[in-house]
């Protein structure tokens, strides 16, 4: 997927009404990483879609917790979807998403996937987005 989120990124676009020239290429972390799958396990074994885990914690608490000294940080979560080019697809469709995977103050993702059989939306995707401090 980060090859999916890079290739996007290299090319300027709008993300509902603003417009983000093309951003530099991030770099995958593991403590991102980890930050993300967790969440991603989390929902999909618990059967909730939120940017909040279940504790009430939000997505920087988790990153923090990670090991991960963030300067800015951002969070993009997707569910239902069945491979990472269709959740590329789907944050690119989202003004909101969008603006975090095409903003140039990102420089490292960790991607999360969980999927659980029976649960509502099957597969959740979490992409944790963030620049060290």
């Amino acid at each position: 997927m980060l090859r999916l989120v890079n290739v996007a990124r290299r090319s300027a676009r709008a993300c509902g009404g603003t417009t983000y020239a093309a951003a530099p290429a991030l770099n995958r972390d593991p403590r991102l990483e980890v930050a993300a799958r967790r969440h991603a396990r989390d929902m999909a074994t618990y059967d909730y879609f939120d940017h909040d885990s279940r504790d009430g914690s939000r997505f920087s608490a988790r990153i923090t917790a990670a090991g991960y000294d963030w300067s800015t940080a951002g969070e993009s979560i997707a569910a239902g979807y069945d491979s990472p080019a269709a959740v590329v697809r789907g944050w690119l469709d989202s003004p909101g998403h969008c603006a975090n995977l095409m903003s140039a103050a990102f420089t490292e993702m960790g991607l999360g996937s969980a999927t659980v059989d029976g649960s509502t939306y099957g597969t959740y995707w979490v992409q944790d987005l963030a620049a060290p401090r």
